[in-house]
């Protein structure tokens, strides 16, 4: 499972575009359904999102994936015995527990999918005013010798890029304080 959660990192972007487009392109076993049903993935807004989820996914489980395997299932294993349900558990027992790591998985997807340019480029068709993204509206003023405006959006990306590390520091250090309270609370417990 790992290996397939660390697969966006090993794949080019521009591939996992390219795979996006063999899949519901118009030469692929899913198009007649696709526009049978009206259904539009590449060249519109699901196709960057489905692009943009697979290079960024790994961010989020890989900060949770050992957080909750620190935790354990104890205390979910007693909620579900006690009669709550799936989602009682989940929402009062699960999602406290993890929530400062979701957060910052979350930081971390946003960042990366902020910036991203590979696979977004070869799903979203260009089409302006509708599938584009501040990188690929940094590239076309840039091939247009509009410097002055490429360099006024690519600073609004890095002012972004500024506001998200920010907000990554501010989880850190909550993770680090809440770590240190719950320390605590065992030495004084013992």
């Amino acid at each position: 499972m790992l290996t397939l959660i660390d697969l966006p990192f090993s794949v080019s972007p521009v591939i996992s575009g390219l795979i996006y487009v063999l899949l519901f392109g118009a030469q692929d076993w899913l198009w007649p359904w696709l526009y049978e049903h009206d259904i539009k993935i590449l060249f519109a807004v699901p196709g960057i999102v489905l692009a943009t989820i697979f290079v960024t996914f790994p961010f989020v489980a890989r900060e949770l994936i050992p957080l909750m395997q620190s935790q354990g299932s104890e205390e979910e294993e007693a909620a579900l015995v006690l009669g709550a349900s799936g989602f009682k558990t989940f929402w009062f027992v699960t999602l406290p527990n993890i929530k400062w790591g979701l957060l910052y998985g979350v930081i971390l997807c946003n960042a990366r999918a902020m910036g991203e340019f590979g696979a977004v480029s070869v799903v979203s068709g260009h089409i302006l005013g509708e599938t584009n993204t501040i990188p690929l509206q940094v590239e076309i003023l840039y091939n247009e010798y509009n410097f002055a405006a490429a360099f006024a959006v690519a600073s609004l990306l890095a002012l972004l890029a500024l506001v998200t590390l920010a907000l990554k520091s501010l989880i850190e250090w909550r993770l680090a304080d809440t770590d240190t309270g719950a320390e605590q609370f065992q030495e004084r417990q013992s």
